[in-house]
């Protein structure tokens, strides 16, 4: 958006405002991006919820997981597909029913540029291993369910995470490859966010 140039001694504070609140429109949301939470029931079932953050659709969204036995362990992966996301609104992945269980283990999400599917981010689930304190690289995340890989991860503007606590690692998707199915070695995620119930949920549901 183009801006106009006003003598400094003769703006307002009205108009500084405004200045301001185009300036804190223009800066969000941004191009591409998603928020994903929980949902679980009482009796074993298990959502995940991916909202559009970015200004445009989201032509799909691959939401990968496993099937869990009663220990835990993983049997079997579970894939759901979810299309036609509009900017600000969300959809919903169930991956277990009543009396199933499951665990989150990747997401890709898409939207189209040049009228052709373009892949935007790779989500990987998550869980904080070790936290090392006054390291540079404090955290040490592994697999939600899975197993297989380890990731170092610090950074001075991250959030505070919790041993224990389940996050998504977030990598910008690299064109012309195939979906990753784990995170790449040595390649650090652009984010780690934590992977929470829903709001209102208290990520459950009857």
């Amino acid at each position: 958006m183009p801006t106009r140039s006003v003598p400094a001694l003769t703006l307002s504070l009205a108009a500084l405002l405004a200045v301001a609140a185009q300036t804190t429109a223009q800066a969000s949301p941004s191009p591409y991006g998603v928020e994903v939470c929980t949902v679980t029931g009482t009796s074993g079932q298990y959502s995940v919820r991916v909202r559009n953050t970015s200004s445009a659709p989201l032509a799909r969204v691959d939401v990968n997981g496993v099937q869990l036995d009663a220990g835990g362990q993983p049997t079997g992966p579970i894939a759901v597909t979810l299309t036609d996301i509009p900017p600000g609104k969300y959809k919903t992945a169930i991956l277990a029913r009543h009396e199933e269980s499951a665990a989150l283990d990747s997401i890709a999400t898409y939207t189209v540029v040049n009228g052709k599917e373009a892949p935007q981010e790779d989500l990987f689930a998550g869980k904080v291993a070790h936290v090392s304190p006054g390291s540079g690289l404090q955290y040490t995340l592994a697999p939600l369910a899975v197993r297989g890989w380890t990731v170092a991860y610090g950074a001075a503007n991250s959030p505070k995470l919790e041993a224990g606590s389940a996050v998504l690692l977030i990598y910008p998707a690299r064109p012309g490859k195939k979906q990753a199915t784990r995170p790449e070695a040595g390649r650090t995620p652009s984010a780690v966010v934590p992977l929470a119930p829903c709001p209102g949920t208290g990520g459950k549901k009857s």
